[in-house]
């Protein structure tokens, strides 16, 4: 599954460093494919992969919850571009 997170981040040089440390821990089970900070570095998506939110959750709270508000959605993205598919299943029905 993919997981995207949002990080308001309340103080980006901790924040940033933080990060930098954990990516040297990054469990074999967890994939981050893509970061897109800001310039100023106080907000950032984030895209993972992981069997399950809650492992990426765990990871990052553990590293950067202290100085960052993160939200997490499960998202689909099979092609690259997607669309909502319980939104076609009904559409289709």
């Amino acid at each position: 599954m993919y997981v995207l997170v949002q990080h308001y981040v309340s103080d980006p040089a901790t924040f940033w460093s933080d990060v930098r440390y954990a990516l040297g821990s990054l469990p074999p089970h967890l994939a981050l494919h893509h970061v897109f900070p800001t310039a100023d570095g106080t907000h950032a998506v984030c895209v993972w992969e992981a069997s399950t939110l809650r492992d990426v959750k765990a990871f990052i709270e553990a590293y950067v919850g202290h100085v960052s508000r993160n939200l997490y959605f499960e998202v689909e993205n099979p092609e690259g571009i997607a669309t909502p598919s319980e939104l076609e299943a009904r559409a289709a029905a």
